[in-house]
């Protein structure tokens, strides 16, 4: 297999030949076959360096803006001797964009944790199998079947009584109803796992909560008000003027739509506040001519960090206590029938089933005499009577190709990404 550096010169090559020049042959502003200047290389080794170095000690997954934080926290200089975000922070968030992607153009170091929050996940539902035949043969034995099916058969039957065993309700204890709001959808990934562990509700934001989910969060307070419960919202957002003011505003709207119910409802802001930002000395960013602190510092910075902030506040509305006492009496209960069950039940069970005999039934059943010979499936080969309109093709050579990207492109603006 030829390296990146050699196809891209066979290419350039095969380009002057055809008297293309060097901007003719690329489809992107950032074509990855012609990527690899010496100040390419650099860049990529630069930015691959810093993420693997960063990954041998967090070992999580991480996005790209968490990367950025965490290169403004250990004060990085970049190949041109100036501090990362020093002079203009904006142009070197977009030039740690360029350096991540041609780096993983060029494959130069390990980015397989590195995570896409911008874009769902994709849901496959290929099953990603070609063939035809017989998928079970037919040949069996029957008594061997039924004999296997017997010896489970017993601590089914068991299970299924073991089931019956009386239980005390152990998930009504919990008068609080807890839930906690995240102006940024990336976080959920550290602020979701402890929501379910304490059975809160997680609402992720992107930007300001709309009127929608501020009325839907005030149904589910009457719903968990008429069921007994108080209920408690912990705002988290980034430390600037918007997200400072997303709480007022939730908590307006909330107390709005609440205001003909009588309700037990309180609503704060768990983070980012001042306190956490100098507990962990944060890096402030300038942003709409203010200096910001983004959640994403916190989590490219201190990993997890923001999940505990969750956790312990989660664990004090929780009670662990009453249903621990419930569990240990339905446990002793579940003990007592499994006991009554093995002693009473089980050898009468395995003695009864044991004289089950079917071989002689058995010998005149033979599954494999329903096939017919004759019959021959048919070869997959389902053909679609397709146009010529793809962008793509595969089947065309590489010069095929980039004439018809050419032809697409007329007159379109690139997204650059």
């Amino acid at each position: 297999m030829s390296s990146h550096e050699e196809l891209k010169q066979r290419l350039i090559q095969q380009g002057k030949e055809k008297g293309l020049s060097g901007g003719e042959l690329r489809v992107l502003s950032v074509d990855p076959y012609f990527v690899g200047t010496s100040k390419d290389y650099e860049d990529a080794k630069w930015a691959a360096d810093l993420w693997d170095r960063m990954m041998a000690k967090r070992r999580k997954p991480l996005h790209l803006r968490g990367f950025h934080y965490w290169i403004m926290s250990n004060r990085v200089k970049k190949p041109d001797g100036n501090y990362y975000t020093q002079p203009d922070p904006v142009k070197d968030w977009t030039y740690l964009l360029h350096c991540a992607q041609v780096a993983r153009y060029l494959g130069i170091g390990t980015w397989d944790k590195l995570v896409d929050l911008k874009h769902p996940n994709p849901s496959d539902y290929d099953n990603y199998f070609v063939g035809s035949g017989l998928e079970k043969t037919g040949e069996v034995d029957v008594q061997d079947e039924l004999n296997s099916k017997l010896d489970g058969l017993v601590e089914e039957v068991l299970r299924e009584l073991l089931y019956q065993t009386p239980h005390y309700y152990t998930d009504g204890y919990q008068v609080y109803h807890i839930e906690v709001w995240c102006e940024k959808n990336s976080m959920g990934f550290v602020i979701d796992p402890p929501c379910k562990r304490y059975g809160a509700t997680y609402q992720p934001l992107v930007g300001q909560a709309s009127i929608e989910k501020v009325n839907m969060s005030a149904k589910r307070a009457i719903k968990a008000a008429e069921a007994g419960k108080k209920v408690r919202i912990f705002y988290i957002a980034d430390w600037d003027k918007f997200g400072w003011n997303m709480v007022s505003a939730v908590a307006r709207k909330l107390e709005f739509f609440a205001k003909e119910h009588k309700l037990d409802i309180k609503l704060t802001r768990l983070a980012l506040n001042e306190d956490q930002i100098a507990k962990f000395n944060l890096p402030k960013a300038p942003k709409h001519g203010e200096a910001v602190v983004e959640l994403d510092a916190l989590e490219a910075i201190y990993p997890g960090e923001l999940g505990k902030i969750v956790e312990n506040t989660l664990r004090l509305y929780y009670d662990a206590e009453k249903p621990r006492i419930v569990e240990e009496e339905n446990r002793r209960m579940r003990k007592a029938v499994e006991q009554i069950l093995n002693e009473k039940l089980k050898k009468p069970l395995e003695t009864a089933f044991s004289k089950i005999n079917v071989t002689g039934i058995a010998k005149g059943i033979d599954l494999t005499s329903v096939i017919n010979k004759n019959f021959a499936p048919p070869k997959p080969g389902h053909d679609v009577k397709e146009g010529k309109s793809w962008v793509f093709d595969s089947n065309r050579d590489y010069w095929e190709r980039l004439v018809e990207y050419k032809k697409y492109k007329a007159g379109r603006e690139e997204e650059l990404a």
